[in-house]
């Protein structure tokens, strides 16, 4: 066991721990009657309201799985949780929420100033570069009283949530229950409030810009390191934020590779330039997947690009309350498959997207659109959508949209026409 028992760990309320206090404290009543101490300030992503209406779905939860706390550990979560930012989501960060109580937030002390910077949250615990952070998380526990005989949720299924620190848990505290509660916070962020996707559609905005700055890029000559420049230029200096994947920009015969991006070949008289693009703000993405063509493109791959745009409508006329993942998978890849591309045609039709750090844009471990995926689809959903044909060594072609839920359909987030476009 790591000799971090029997040392107490503070626990503070920012407001007391800063020397520039920018912010002012508040409390908002829950769904429960719990008045939820907040510190609020013009930097927060959401308004206090979004965050207790984050705070009361979570709390619903645990109360249904009969948990006394949550150990919030994703970055994704944690910033979906608290508004909390940091690409230094490498170290450890940990948010307890008891059961209708305030959340302690455990942070690397060198970061610790981000959260009066980005979190509404008011009490921090500071995790030190020589401590062993799971046994400050049992400190901590302990001395909110939740160390003997208590059910804790935790992200089983999530990168962050290792074995040494489930171990740990279970030796510490061996009264304790330690249940899975991953899919509380990935169901909670499933269906996006109005506040969501409106960031989502400035995210939008920024990858319509790019694109079309890809597409004026591309000219015979010009080397895929040069286009993916001038795109990561456009996102940048347009207001973007780092992405959780870049963007893939590829040329020619490259286009075939999967999640690859720029190289210095160059486009040649007759070719195909495929770019996949995404943009972020308040870590909140939107996407977008384009394939244009130079000169005098194959025929093949005409057909190709007819066959994905066609999956792409037969999904959005499929897509609506009530249907079914499976249902929109089933019509997009029964139109590239009669279109004679269906071996090509290998991935999912799409995944959630919203809340977004690296490795990855999307929230496919919260639902994709995919085979034998049958959880019915609700107004506020937010999915990415790219159907795909990649043939090794000759082209890599698709289009894609990023789409939201509604009332009685899907609406797409970008403004941008989705055309074979043919460069001459």
């Amino acid at each position: 066991m790591h000799g971090m028992l029997e040392q107490d760990r503070d626990i503070f309320e920012v407001a007391d721990h800063t020397e520039h206090v920018t912010f002012q404290r508040t409390a908002r009543p829950t769904a429960s009657g719990y008045q939820l101490p907040m510190i609020v300030h013009d930097r927060l992503a959401f308004s206090p309201e979004e965050y207790v209406r984050r705070y009361d779905l979570i709390q619903m939860a645990m109360a249904d799985e009969g948990l006394d706390a949550l150990l919030v550990r994703g970055p994704e979560n944690i910033t979906f949780f608290s508004g909390y930012e940091t690409p230094g989501y490498y170290k450890y960060h940990c948010v307890v929420v008891p059961r209708d109580g305030e959340p302690v937030f455990l942070v690397r002390d060198f970061e610790w100033i981000n959260t009066p910077e980005y979190a509404w949250s008011t009490k921090i615990a500071k995790v030190f570069d020589w401590d062993h952070p799971p046994s400050v998380t049992v400190n901590v526990l302990q001395q909110l009283g939740l160390g003997s005989g208590k059910r804790i949720g935790v992200e089983k299924h999530g990168f962050y949530y290792t074995v040494d620190e489930h171990e740990t848990y279970a030796a510490a505290m061996p009264d304790n229950a330690f249940i899975d509660a991953t899919e509380i916070l990935w169901n909670a962020r499933l269906i996006k409030s109005d506040e969501e996707i409106a960031v989502m559609r400035r995210s939008a905005a920024l990858v319509d810009l790019a694109m079309q700055a890809g597409y004026e890029a591309s000219r015979p000559g010009a080397s895929a390191d040069e286009i993916s420049g001038v795109v990561n230029k456009t996102l940048l200096e347009n207001g973007g934020e780092y992405m959780g994947l870049p963007p893939f920009v590829l040329a020619g015969e490259r286009s075939c590779l999967p999640h690859q991006t720029g190289g210095s070949n160059r486009l040649k008289d007759d070719d195909l330039m495929y770019f996949e693009i995404s943009a972020s703000q308040k870590r909140y993405t939107a996407a977008l997947m384009r394939t244009i063509f130079l000169g005098d493109p194959r025929d093949e791959w005409l057909r190709a690009a007819d066959a994905c745009i066609g999956a792409v409508e037969a999904a959005l006329e499929t897509i609506k309350p009530g249907a079914t993942p499976h249902d929109a998978d089933t019509a997009a890849r029964a139109v590239t498959q009669k279109a004679g591309f269906g071996d090509y045609h290998r991935n999912r039709l799409g995944y959630s997207i919203g809340v977004s750090y690296p490795p990855d844009w999307g929230e496919g471990e919260i639902m994709s659109l995919r085979q034998e995926e049958y959880r019915e689809l609700k107004p506020g959903m937010t999915f990415h959508m790219p159907p795909l044909c990649l043939k090794y060594r000759e082209y890599g072609i698709g289009f894609s949209e990023s789409i939201v839920v509604t009332e009685t359909g899907c609406e797409r987030l970008s403004k941008l026409p989705r055309d074979v476009i043919v460069k001459k």
